[in-house]
Parts: structure tokens; C-alpha cells; sequence
């Protein structure tokens, strides 16, 4: 390669870089004067996309619903439907992570964590 095309790719390059974060901020301040304008929809949105999400995080047909109780700084873990004790750890992540530890190849889930941290 020789230095002029070196020189035009380093130019291409900031360019791109330029136009991508006058692109981003232009994104951020429609979206601000959206908001100041027409607030009561853009909150109509954020509840509309909420109800969406809530409705995908759907209990799995195979996997077992637990159920947790805190007592004395300590959150211990049912089987929903039999009571069947499952852990106990000090809190709902450490005792998802016991009970998948506990009874490997079983799924179990709890409607507070987020899908990404269901264990299975």
C-alpha cells in the first residue's frame, strides 16, 4: 500500500467515526424533544413495552416453579407445587445456583430473576 491510500483510509475511518457518533447524539436529542412534546405517549410506550416484556418471561412447561422465604437473612427454597425443601443461601441468586447444584438435569425457575440468569 502506498502512503496514499493509507492516508485516505485513516480519513475514511474518522469520518465514519464522526458520522457515527453525530448520528448517535442526534438520535438522543429527537428523542428528548419527542418526550418535552408529547410526554403522555412516550410514557404509553415505556408502559406498553413493559406489559411486552413481563409477558416473556413465561414459566418453561419442563421446569419445576420455586418458591423462597426469607428468614433471618437467609432465603430458603421450595418446590411451589409439593413444599419440598430445595436450599438455602443467602440470597435468591446463591439459592437458584444451590438448587441447580442439587438436583442436576432438573430445570427450575422463579419469576424474579431474569431469563438470562434462570438456571436449568
Amino acid at each position: 500500500m502506498d502512503l496514499f491510500s493509507i492516508e485516505m483510509l485513516v480519513v475514511i475511518a474518522v469520518a465514519a467515526v464522526g458520522g457515527f457518533w453525530t448520528g448517535w447524539h442526534a438520535r438522543g436529542i429527537a428523542f428528548i424533544a419527542h418526550l418535552s412534546k408529547d410526554p403522555d405517549r412516550t410514557i404509553e410506550l415505556c408502559n406498553q413495552i413493559k406489559a411486552i416484556n413481563a409477558e416473556e418471561l413465561i414459566m418453561p412447561t419442563d421446569a419445576i416453579e420455586v418458591k423462597t422465604e426469607l428468614v433471618n437473612d437467609s432465603v430458603y427454597a421450595y418446590n411451589k407445587v409439593t413444599g419440598e425443601f430445595l436450599a438455602q443461601a443467602q440470597n435468591l441468586h446463591h439459592v437458584m445456583v444451590a438448587v441447580a447444584e442439587r438436583f442436576p438435569g432438573k430445570k427450575f425457575w422463579h419469576p424474579e430473576l431474569t431469563e438470562d440468569r434462570q438456571t436449568a
